[in-house]
C-alpha cells in the first residue's frame, strides 16, 4: 500500500515520498525494507530511523532525518487505525457451533456468534453482534449487551463467595443476583464475573478486562474502564468512568473508586479514592508520595550503617 494513502488512513502529515510502497508493519528490532515502524514511545525514535524500515509513523514534530513517515497526534492510535489493512482478522460467521450448549430459555441477538464448547445458561440475553469464544461458560439469567467479545474460558455468573460461620462450619448464603455486560464491553481469556449476592454485578459500556481477572458479587464498572490483567475485586467495588488499572492490583471490598482515576500496578486498594487520582502503593496512596516512600526505603539501609557507626 502507497505511503500517502496510509497517512490518509491516520489523518496524518506525510513526509518524503508519498508513492513509497509499504508492504507489511513490523517492530523495529526485526524491520526491513519495504516495512513500517511505528514509534510508540520517544526512545524508540533514533533506532527506528536507524533501521532499514521504508518509513515510520511518529509523534507530531518529530524530526525523521530524512526518513519518509507520517507524523501523528496519537501514534497508538495510528496501529489502530493501519494494521487491520495488513492483517485483518478472520471473519468469524454468526452462528453457533455444534458442540454449543445453548439452553432452551436462553435468548441470542441478530448476528451472534458462539464458539466451540460454549454453555449458555437458562433465562440468558445476549445483544446483537455479540461474539463468545470457545469454552466460555455464562451461568443462568445473566444479560450481555451488543457488540460484546467474550474470550475463550471466560466464565460469567458464577456464584459470588457468600458464606456465614455457624456451629463450627460454613454456611453458604444463596447468590441470587445476576450479572449485567453493558455493550461494547470485551471481556479477555479466564477472566471470572460472579452474580451479585442480591442485585446484580455490572460492567460498564466499552469496558475492557483483560486475562485472569477476577470481578466479585456485586462489584460495579463505570463505562470505559481499562482493567489489564490478574487484577481481583472483592465483594462490592463501585468505578466510575474511564477508571484505568495497571496489572496484579488488588481491591478491598465496599470501596468506590472516583472517575479518571489510575491505579498503578501492583497497587492494594484498601479505601475510597477521590476522581481524578494516581494511586500506587500497598496500601495504596497518591503515586508522589509512594515514590517518595520507596525512595526512602532504598535509603534506609544506609541510614542504618551510619547510626550504627556514630554509637
Amino acid at each position: 500500500m502507497k505511503l500517502n494513502k496510509l497517512s490518509a488512513i491516520a489523518a496524518g502529515e506525510l513526509v518524503g515520498k508519498e508513492e513509497i510502497d509499504i508492504r507489511g508493519v513490523a517492530p523495529v528490532e526485526t524491520a526491513g525494507a519495504g516495512d513500517l515502524v511505528f514509534v510508540l514511545e520517544d526512545k524508540y525514535l533514533a533506532p527506528a530511523l536507524s533501521s532499514p524500515a521504508a518509513a515510520v509513523v511518529a509523534p507530531l514534530g518529530a524530526a525523521l532525518r530524512g526518513k519518509p513517515g507520517i507524523l501523528v497526534k496519537n501514534p497508538r492510535l495510528a496501529l489502530a487505525q493501519i494494521l487491520p489493512h495488513f492483517a485483518p482478522k478472520p471473519k468469524l460467521k454468526p452462528g453457533v457451533h455444534k458442540t454449543a450448549v445453548v439452553s432452551a430459555g436462553a435468548r441470542l441477538g441478530k448476528r451472534v456468534t458462539v464458539g466451540p464448547f460454549v454453555y449458555i445458561g437458562s433465562g440468558v440475553e445476549i445483544g446483537d453482534e455479540t461474539v463468545i469464544h470457545p469454552s466460555v461458560t455464562i451461568y443462568d439469567n445473566v444479560k450481555i449487551g451488543k457488540r460484546v467479545v467474550i474470550h475463550a474460558g471466560a466464565r460469567i455468573g458464577v456464584d459470588g463467595y457468600g458464606f456465614v460461620w455457624h456451629e463450627n462450619k460454613y454456611e453458604k448464603i444463596p447468590q441470587i443476583g445476576t450479572v449485567v455486560i453493558e455493550d461494547d464491553v470485551e471481556l479477555f481469556a479466564n477472566t471470572c464475573v460472579a452474580r451479585g449476592t442480591l442485585g446484580e454485578t455490572r460492567v460498564g459500556a466499552g469496558t475492557k478486562i483483560d486475562n485472569l481477572t477476577h470481578l466479585a458479587h456485586n462489584c460495579r464498572l463505570g463505562k470505559h474502564c481499562a482493567i489489564t490483567a490478574l487484577v481481583g475485586f472483592a465483594g462490592s467495588v463501585t468505578f466510575g468512568d474511564h477508571v484505568s488499572v495497571g496489572g496484579m492490583a488488588g481491591f478491598n471490598g465496599h470501596i468506590t473508586i472516583g472517575e479518571n482515576t489510575v491505579v498503578m500496578a501492583k497497587s492494594g486498594v484498601t479505601k475510597d479514592i477521590p476522581a481524578n487520582s494516581v494511586v500506587s502503593g500497598f496500601p495504596a496512596v497518591n503515586h508522589r508520595d509512594d515514590l517518595e516512600i520507596q525512595a526512602s526505603l532504598r535509603r534506609l539501609p544506609e541510614v542504618i550503617k551510619k547510626l550504627k557507626k556514630a554509637s
